[in-house]
């Protein structure tokens, strides 16, 4: 027996047990600990008043909003004028602030750093991380190991029953790739579907070693019959077309070889396959040949010490010439053509997903490279609207997280960024960050 099928022994009865151990949790967490985070009393609303709200649909900005918070969820949300608020609420005033749902990472990672520490905590870690520069839920597209995906899975069983210091999780597997046939490719996807993946993930790299068409939408076929969605790991756009003809569900990074074509276009739309472009991924390929601009951003350094390893790894002599090589320099080419398909994807009204490919490899910071992806949309030609839609109601949408995430609705989690500046007239208005909200309860030490 190897280590995944012990593991998933192991996690069916963790699971069993989540509800219960969970329940017993909630009564005694005042007790026996001390949390992070200003929690409201369970029942009592909290009415947040005066501030601007862009509430995650590219709907024009309430400049002077009220939105009631009760048990997690938002309540109403509205016009000052238009909201009646309860009478047992309790009042905080946001005037001069911009309100807008937590950001939604729909192509992150975590990763094992190579501390000894349980991978749970080490994991845990990085998600309060991401939530501390107010990205609020990571869509974690391929592990790094059996066992990360058994504790990432139980993050996430857990995650609408506990009071959460710490953003949502919603996992991949390893990054399927590589395999030879379609019964190979059956079995991988019930492996993942029974350890509580929420999404399949595949390589597609133009490699002679590629699954063959016949083996990747055998692939797709099991994972939609196991009620899950495939997203692809791609470059070029004739993969691109062999994986929408087979029925894949997600494109997770820019088609960069050459500009997207019509035939393209129209299959995506037909199909309502969104697109995560994942610019920073193909920044980070280069940024380092030098020491970049950013080590100095305060912004940046407010979490350094979750960076420092890496930092030193990049910043040496060794990773900037190797950053300065043919084949990394040949990348900036590759931006900036995935760039340009970009904007001709966004005007066709294509889905548009933020998504940094952060916690991966080397240099892709998490946190800091949201609010970067976010700025190269703007660089690539969409509004501001447009990309704080992709990085909130239009990222919930592609992932099928919007029934409860994504935009500030009556229903849906009260998962919050609360701003000292609006991002609708300078994006780079994300980073002044006056608070973090998750289920209603406000992070404590953010900034």
């Amino acid at each position: 027996m190897n280590i995944f099928s012990s593991l998933l022994g192991m996690i069916r009865v963790s699971r069993s047990l989540t509800t219960t151990l969970a329940s017993i949790l909630l009564v005694t967490a005042g007790a026996f600990s001390q949390t992070s985070y200003a929690q409201t009393p369970s029942g009592t609303a909290t009415v947040l008043i005066g501030a601007r709200l862009f509430d995650g649909t590219g709907n024009t900005l309430i400049e002077q909003s009220t939105l009631v918070i009760r048990n997690g969820r938002i309540e109403t949300v509205g016009a000052m004028s238009d909201v009646t608020v309860p009478d047992d609420a309790i009042h905080i005033d946001l005037s001069g602030k911009t309100i807008l749902p937590g950001l939604i990472n729909a192509h992150g990672h975590l990763n094992e750093d190579r501390s000894e520490r349980p991978i749970r905590t080490k994991l845990a870690e990085q998600l309060r991380l991401y939530a501390d520069y107010g990205v609020t839920t990571v869509v974690v597209l391929g592990v790094f190991s059996d066992e990360e995906l058994v504790e990432a899975a139980n993050l996430n069983d857990e995650q609408e029953q506990i009071a959460l210091d710490r953003a949502r999780i919603y996992v991949a597997g390893d990054s399927l790739q590589n395999l030879g046939t379609a019964e190979e490719a059956r079995m991988r996807v019930n492996r993942y579907a029974d350890a509580g993946a929420n999404i399949v993930k595949i390589h597609i790299t133009g490699s002679p070693n590629d699954m063959t068409p016949e083996v990747y939408g055998a692939l797709i076929d099991q994972a939609h019959s196991r009620g899950l969605r495939v997203a692809s790991h791609l470059f070029y756009l004739d993969d691109a077309h062999g994986l929408l003809d087979a029925g894949v569900d997600v494109i997770a990074h820019s088609v960069r070889d050459q500009a997207v074509d019509d035939s393209l276009i129209a299959k995506i739309i037909q199909q309502n396959v969104p697109y995560i472009p994942t610019l920073t991924r193909d920044l980070a390929q280069f940024v380092y040949e030098s020491t970049p601009d950013f080590f100095e951003d305060p912004f940046f350094l407010r979490r350094v010490n979750a960076y420092r390893e890496d930092i030193d790894l990049v910043s040496g002599a060794d990773y900037q010439m190797q950053s300065r090589s043919p084949q990394r320099q040949a990348v900036k080419a590759a931006l900036e053509q995935g760039s340009q398909n970009l904007k001709t994807l966004s005007d066709a009204g294509v889905v548009i997903a933020m998504g940094s490919d952060s916690g991966t490899n080397q240099g892709q910071w998490q946190g800091y490279f949201e609010h970067t992806e976010l700025e190269m949309m703007v660089e690539a030609g969409m509004s501001t609207t447009q990309a704080l839609v992709a990085a909130t109601g239009g990222a919930a949408r592609a992932m099928r997280l919007d029934q409860h995430l994504g935009v500030l609705q009556p229903g849906r989690w009260a998962d919050l960024l609360i701003l000292d500046a609006n991002p609708i007239d300078d994006i780079r208005a994300t980073r002044q960050i006056h608070s973090v909200w998750i289920a209603g309860n406000q992070l404590d030490n953010v900034p």
